[in-house]
Order: C-alpha cells, then sequence, then structure tokens
C-alpha cells in the first residue's frame, strides 16, 4: 500500500510583467487551468471553470472589477469571488505572491510515497 500525501507547492506561472489590468491570462499545466488577472494593485489567480455550469471561463470579459461568463452572463465580483445572482456561487482562487519579477501560485499537489 502507498501513502499519498497532499503539499502545497508555490509554482512560478507567470512573468509579472505578463499580467495586465481587466485582462485574463489563462495557464494550463499538471491538470490545473488557472487565469490571472491585476484588480487595482492587487493580482489575483482562480479556476478556470464557471461555478453554475463548470464550463471555461477564459473567454470572459472583465468589466469595472466583475468577471462576467460568456456562456450565460453571470457576473462575478473578482476581489470577492461572489455571484450577486446566486450566492451559493463562488469563484475558487488561489493563494498568490510576488518573487523575483515572477507570479507565484501555491497548488496543492499529490506526492505518492513508497509503501507503508
Amino acid at each position: 500500500m502507498h501513502n499519498v500525501k497532499y503539499y502545497n507547492f508555490w509554482t512560478p506561472i507567470a512573468k509579472l510583467d505578463e499580467i495586465t489590468k481587466g485582462k485574463l491570462l489563462l495557464w494550463e499545466e499538471d491538470g490545473y487551468s488557472l487565469l490571472l488577472t491585476q484588480i487595482a494593485d492587487q493580482i489575483i489567480c482562480f479556476e478556470n471553470v464557471c461555478p453554475h455550469l463548470g464550463w471555461p471561463l477564459d473567454m470572459s470579459a472583465v468589466e469595472e472589477g466583475l468577471l462576467i461568463c460568456p456562456h450565460h452572463g453571470f457576473e462575478f465580483d473578482l476581489l470577492s469571488g461572489a455571484c450577486p445572482l446566486a450566492s451559493e456561487l463562488s469563484l475558487r482562487y488561489f493563494p498568490v505572491r510576488e518573487r523575483d519579477q515572477y507570479i507565484e501560485v501555491q497548488l496543492n499537489k499529490v506526492r505518492v510515497n513508497g509503501p507503508d
């Protein structure tokens, strides 16, 4: 039997100068599909999945701090993740930090150790 453990890793996913206010940057790797953007002076990262229907959000419009889903028009506040039309729906965020001109995101990864 193997021992499976989950670890949080800081992963560099973009250069700081690639992030633009009001624009979405898509990053996909290791089964993750994430979107980054900048709102005011804050860089945020969230899952590229609409919590309503599970469809991708990378073609969404960003207007006045809101993400507008291209599939059904639901709006999500980018700072809180909340959907004003459906309080049970929220974007899934990932912790972000800046390091050496890169944006790093904390990802939960699996490490399988040998037999118990």
